[in-house]
């Protein structure tokens, strides 16, 4: 197994990223496509994988024209929406149908311009797919749901009760699954296909899990923080809190305990959140490239940590509050290099077969759409 690895750091980037923020600000945003392109060439031209660099081709020019139809269209569905309520109902069941095609241009422009030594990667998804696993897989299993929970409910609140609490991590498991089925069988690297076996069970397994981590932390910590109060706060204090809750609702202020205790409630369920994706990701993510072959020959391992995953994220979180998020590129990089250097390549017969084929260039529209929106979809294949 070869080892991909990350060669930037956080002071080059920090040059780069200083330069896009002025340079987006003094052009009123125009600058952003050119500046999306620097922060992908950086990163790809620095992912490196048996000596050889990843390429991303896209130009600040191409991503130009789009990137003004698209703030125009958001421009338009901001003022549209602030106008008439009626239209400001309807326009985001509008993004929701347009979101497949949205995902699947920016998936096919995103592999069109990325390579490795200097061959394309490219998406075959259908636009048909994209709307099936989407949103008619997801949306048809939620009416599914909701419709046998409250059969349920006309029998047992419960019965229904429990029932949720099972769908839940059935239906994203299972939209999971569907999803990542579409997008990895879609991908192809020059003439040579990718192709996985997803199934059901792992991902319910990973969502059941994180879930039962998430309940035990909290548990613990609920266990830690009644200790603590029941050692250090006196009856008196017990009484004067309570006091102060009751009089919350007449408009007096609260005090400096009920401060205290919301902002650790608050931190310790970011954290809890923190380490329940850490987990999930890690374990999703071993299983997919675990489960995905490359032209029936080359395989890939990812021996990504919850533990340390969870640390970079958690120090990163540390330096983001205290630099007032000037610390962002050395937090970007340290996150990048962890996650690309726990994915392994397996490929006995090399990468000189591969060819680059006819790309299906859907353009740019789609990718800024995505950014747009908030529904951008691409990176690294890996």
């Amino acid at each position: 197994m070869t080892p991909l690895k990350f060669n930037g750091s956080g002071s080059e980037y920090f040059k780069i990223w200083i330069v896009n923020i002025l340079l987006t600000i003094i052009t009123l945003g125009l600058y952003r496509p050119w500046a999306k392109v620097r922060t992908l060439r950086y990163f790809y031209g620095n992912t490196e994988l048996d000596n050889a660099n990843f390429e991303y081709h896209a130009t600040g020019k191409q991503l130009f024209v789009s990137f003004i139809i698209a703030v125009a269209l958001l421009l338009v569905y901001l003022v549209i929406g602030q106008l008439n309520p009626i239209l400001g109902l309807i326009l985001p069941i509008a993004l929701l149908i347009a979101l497949p095609w949205i995902i699947w241009r920016s998936m096919k422009f995103n592999l069109s311009m990325s390579s490795y030594r200097n061959v394309r990667f490219g998406f075959n998804g259908e636009l048909s797919g994209s709307y099936i696993v989407l949103l008619a897989y997801p949306i048809g299993m939620l009416l599914a749901a909701i419709g046998a929970v409250s059969l349920a409910g006309s029998i047992s609140f419960w019965l229904a009760a429990l029932l949720t609490v099972m769908a839940y991590p059935a239906y994203i498991a299972m939209t999971t699954k569907v999803v990542n089925s579409y997008i990895f069988n879609g991908i192809h690297f020059g003439q040579g296909k990718v192709n996985n076996k997803l199934e059901f069970k792992p991902f319910l397994i990973i969502f059941l899990k994180a879930t039962g981590i998430s309940l035990l932390l909290a548990l613990a910590a609920a266990i830690i923080f009644a200790g603590m109060a029941y050692m250090s706060i006196s009856s008196n204090q017990i009484n004067s809190l309570m006091q102060n809750i009751s009089n919350l609702g007449q408009g007096a202020r609260p005090s400096s305990l009920i401060i205290y205790s919301l902002i650790a409630f608050y931190v310790t369920l970011l954290l809890i959140s923190m380490y329940a994706l850490a987990y999930t990701k890690a374990n999703q993510r071993a299983y997919l490239l675990n489960e995905t072959i490359l032209d029936n020959s080359i395989t890939f391992e990812s021996t990504l940590s919850t533990n340390k995953y969870f640390g970079v994220m958690f120090t990163n979180l540390l330096l983001l509050v205290c630099t007032l998020g000037l610390a962002y590129p050395w937090t970007a990089i340290r996150l990048y290099r962890y996650s690309i250097e726990s994915v392994s390549v397996q490929a006995e017969q090399g990468f000189d077969k591969f060819i680059s084929t006819q790309s299906d260039n859907k353009g740019p529209l789609g990718e800024e759409l995505g950014d747009a929106f908030n529904a951008d979809v691409g990176g690294l294949v890996f």
